[in-house]
């Protein structure tokens, strides 16, 4: 894109707030570090708790934040809980998607915004970072997401946690209410407040806008980091509550109910001799399909590698 272009493009977004419908912000951004050329660090802010957030597009920045991870998350590697969330740039007149082009990392107080569409490669370190079996990629839409990564980039994300489906069955109170599924399709926006009582601005202006830029606007920044963020803090609530008075069993995903559903109507189709009908359920989740589990980045790679000696 020319100069020009991006100027434009950034121009207009800076019309553009992520404050929603007049209320008081609960949101905003700060520049940190915008000297350098491979990477640009800011502070977002959300209900004044502050997010150190990394942009870039070289790998070498990539290597360098998961690396701070294992480092500063050692003792806790096992189960480790990320939110996952992707951009990209939508085709209004076009029937073909566009190829993912931000991918955004959040856990604790810390998020990677990656711009694949404008990066040199992608590092190994990404490849076995979302591979890895010990960590919990959480996310709305997470298995769209991560076949996307996969069908675009070939990026592998290994375990997944759907959180329309955790808050269905977390939140339910009787097995009716997880049949019936209704927060197996809310959005992001919806779960924030159901859920953690949080408002989460999401501009249509903003989330049509270009991602394949190579320099992002501090609004997209925001919205990007935001949108990790709040994943992030939905999985670490929703996994800390207690499980349903009306079940013993570990949680389930919607495609799991979904196919236990379908066994037991089956069984009672075939008692009753019945026409087969049945109700539809709201938790519903197409499986994708992905690679079979082990690193993409290269047979005998390893993240301990990156570790300085």
């Amino acid at each position: 894109m020319a100069g020009s272009q991006v100027r434009q493009v950034q121009n207009d977004l800076a019309g553009l707030s992520l404050s929603t419908n007049g209320d008081a912000k609960v949101s905003s951004i700060e520049v940190v570090d915008k000297t350098k050329s491979d990477h640009h660090v800011y502070n977002v802010y959300y209900y004044k708790e502050k997010i150190r957030t990394t942009v870039t597009h070289k790998a070498s920045v990539v290597d360098q934040w998961i690396v701070s991870v294992y480092n500063d998350f050692r003792h806790k590697l096992n189960n480790l809980v990320v939110g996952l969330d992707i951009e990209w740039s939508r085709i209004r007149d076009n029937s073909e998607r566009n190829k993912v082009a931000v991918l955004q990392l959040c856990l604790a107080r810390r998020c990677l915004i990656f711009q694949i569409s404008c990066c040199d490669s992608i590092p190994k370190s990404l490849h076995e970072f979302l591979n890895n079996n010990e960590f919990i990629f959480a996310g709305v839409g997470i298995d769209s997401d991560a076949y996307k990564l996969w069908g675009d980039h070939r990026l592998n994300v290994s375990i997944t946690e759907e959180l329309g489906g955790l808050a269905a069955f977390k939140l339910s109170k009787t097995v009716g209410e997880y049949r019936e599924g209704r927060l197996c399709k809310a959005g992001l926006k919806v779960l924030a407040k159901d859920v953690l009582n949080l408002e989460l601005p999401k501009p249509e202006g903003i989330l049509l806008s270009n991602w394949n830029i190579p320099f992002l606007s501090d609004y997209q920044v925001e919205y990007a980091c935001l949108d990790a963020l709040v994943s992030y803090k939905l999985a670490i609530d929703l996994m800390n509550r207690a499980n349903p008075v009306h079940t013993d069993e570990p949680k389930k995903s919607c495609e799991d109910y979904l196919l236990e559903t379908e066994q037991e109507d089956f069984e009672m189709v075939n008692e009753s001799k019945t026409d087969g009908t049945k109700s539809d359920s709201g938790c519903t989740q197409k499986p994708r399909d992905t690679p079979k589990k082990g690193s993409p980045a290269g047979e005998g790679w390893s993240w301990k590698s990156l570790f300085r000696k």
